[in-house]
């Protein structure tokens, strides 16, 4: 059996990178899930894919940013496989710009889907989870330190830490958990790397190289981890997966 059988997991952004790799893992290891994305046709053929390969699997289409596409996804798991147990908010967005070349549309863009919409998922599955259910939020590592080709998504990320934090004792009151994961670079569309990740059996996965670059199953590995009864004793906190990025200054010769 595997670590989410007969549970049921919902996972945002899961159409490609970091989320679609957590759908595909989830459903590996038991779980029914949700698959969320704004991108319909996305969502829809990662849910086919795990479907196909004899999982359940739901997809739907939801913007992370409106508190009734929040609603909507969360009722969409509890008619459709009966229950929330686990709900990994993955969802974001990037802009990369110099802090001049920034504007006012631009932060607040960054603001509505990165910290918003983190806060307006919380709030939806947090009444929703089952006893012993976790919410994982994906911050950034650019929620820890400053990133000056990207102010208003790092300040974003920022707030997304202090949101998961002080969300602690709600989910802890009504026997839930909440982390956030912060990841260093990986290879999704951000960093221009498109598409459906390959999955792999989880204990074969490479040791990232310092400071390298990590696969989105790196991600879906750490995210599964918080999800569950493993990490019963983590609420509240952040943990950083950047293979030694942050780690140490000046950084190691390459």
């Amino acid at each position: 059996m595997g670590m989410f059988e007969g549970k049921v997991a919902l996972v945002t952004g899961a159409a490609s990178g970091i989320g679609a790799a957590t759908a595909q893992r989830f459903a590996q290891e038991g779980a029914a899930v949700i698959v969320v994305d704004m991108n319909r046709d996305g969502a829809e053929a990662v849910a086919e894919l795990i479907r196909a390969s004899g999982a359940q699997a739901h997809g739907v289409s939801a913007d992370i940013s409106r508190a009734e596409d929040n609603t909507a996804m969360v009722r969409a798991a509890i008619d459709t496989f009966g229950a929330l147990d686990v709900a990994y908010l993955n969802a974001g967005a990037y802009a990369q710009l110099s802090f001049e070349e920034h504007d006012e549309a631009t932060f607040d863009r960054m603001v509505a889907i990165n910290l918003k919409g983190a806060y307006l998922g919380l709030k939806a599955v947090q009444p929703a989870l089952s006893r012993g259910g976790a919410a994982v939020v994906t911050a950034s590592t650019s929620g820890v330190i400053g990133l000056s080709v990207a102010a208003a998504y790092s300040a974003a990320k920022h707030g997304v830490i202090g949101l998961v934090r002080s969300a602690s004792q709600a989910f802890a009151a009504s026997g839930a958990r909440v982390n956030a994961i912060c990841p260093g670079p990986v290879a999704t569309a951000i960093l221009g790397v498109e598409g459906v990740p390959t999955i792999t059996p989880a204990d074969t996965l490479e040791t990232v190289p310092y400071a390298g670059m990590l696969s989105p199953q790196h991600i879906a590995e750490l995210a599964l981890f918080l999800a569950s009864p493993r990490s019963g004793g983590i609420n509240g906190q952040y943990m950083i997966a950047d293979a030694g990025f942050l780690a140490s200054y000046p950084p190691m010769p390459q």
